[in-house]
């Protein structure tokens, strides 16, 4: 690895302003970022906290150090099956443009304590610890260590955990991302009697830690539930890039019938009466067009009862948006340049008043 420059960066986003690129992130930014994806910033450091419950949780600190003056700290939160490398791409744009990131994998997947003892199974107890344990990563890692704002990026199951944690949690986050969050789980029209009805009686038959239909012990590949995540072949790869050539154990299978019912209780829960009014973090969620994994309806009705909330539809864009093609990757950066200033510094006071609910026109 080259050695780091010895002079400091002394303004961020000075890369920005030696082009004549009026956008932000420049083009030059973005580029440089998808190059080196696959590749770790020079000052980044793993490790692990311990939650609650004693178990051993991996995360990762992405200082941007040749900053003078960080801008905040983005703090990404992986969806089912990922890990913190999966986000680097983006972790190299905030970092050029000013920002520290932090980045942990959930219990039970990742390099994370996993609870059951086959790695391929994706099987939780209860979707409740992965709340207790944002908290003890914030406690024992973010605070007083990372540079504040806190803003909470996760896509997926990590976004559910994300709107779970703002409501329970008050006070530790200034705002949030969320990408193709998991408010409900889509089942393609499937009465609830049906899509509840099967994981309950699996896991009464002591069937608890069995795949569920179409999922399996993990393959690489486009197969199954794969095929509906991102139109963008190369992105795609580079889950199964880290996998082959970073480490094995970073790698999850399908979910299990325990995962899926206590995924649907925690959607249950998320959605309940007075549950999304009590967010008052601003939040901007972005809603993959053609998504085919989580509830698109489910997500509009949940922003609608927000007292903070902005929705951002990215046209054309699979589950996977952040592992999109370049076209609609530009389509997040522009709603995320609109939620929050990423030239001068986010001004939360500002977006806790006049956050409105959007939807990008088609």
């Amino acid at each position: 690895m080259q050695a780091p420059d010895e002079t400091p960066i002394q303004a961020a986003g000075e890369e920005q302003a030696a082009t004549n690129d009026s956008s932000y992130p420049s083009k030059m930014i973005i580029a440089d970022a998808k190059a080196h994806r696959r590749e770790l910033p020079e000052d980044a450091v793993f490790s692990y906290f311990v939650a609650d419950d004693e178990r051993r949780l991996r995360f990762a600190r992405f200082p941007a150090s040749r900053v003078i003056e960080p801008k905040g700290t983005i703090i990404f939160l992986p969806g089912r099956t990922e890990f913190i490398e999966k986000f680097l791409e983006d972790v190299h744009i905030f970092n050029s443009i000013g920002f520290a990131c932090a980045a942990m994998d959930l219990r039970g997947q990742g390099m994370s304590w996993r609870p059951h003892p086959n790695r391929d199974k994706h099987y939780v107890r209860s979707f409740d610890p992965h709340i207790s344990d944002v908290k003890a990563f914030f406690d024992q890692k973010l605070i007083g260590k990372m540079p504040k704002p806190f803003i909470l990026m996760g896509h997926s199951a990590g976004s559910h955990v994300i709107l779970r944690f703002l409501k329970e949690n008050p006070g530790y986050a200034d705002a949030a991302i969320t990408v193709a969050p998991m408010v409900k789980i889509f089942t393609g029209g499937l009465p609830d009697i049906v899509a509840k009805g099967l994981p309950w009686l699996m896991r009464y038959m002591g069937m608890g830690a069995a795949y569920i239909p179409g999922h399996t012990a993990f393959k690489e590949g486009r197969w199954g539930w794969r095929k509906k995540l991102t139109h963008d072949e190369e992105r795609f790869e580079d889950e199964d890039f880290f996998i082959t050539n970073r480490d094995k154990r970073l790698a999850v299978g399908g979910a299990t019938y325990k995962w899926l019912w206590e995924a649907l209780k925690s959607c249950d829960k998320l959605n309940s009466e007075g549950y999304p009014e009590s967010i008052e973090t601003p939040v901007l969620m972005l809603q993959a067009g053609e998504d085919k994994i989580v509830d698109n309806d489910a997500q509009r009705a949940f922003v609608d009862r927000m007292p903070h909330g902005r929705l951002v539809v990215v046209e054309g864009a699979m589950h996977e948006i952040l592992k999109e093609r370049d076209e609609m990757r530009a389509q997040v950066w522009k709603a995320i340049g609109e939620f929050i200033d990423l030239e001068n510094g986010p001004v939360f006071d500002v977006l806790q008043t006049n956050t409105p609910t959007l939807v990008q026109d088609k």
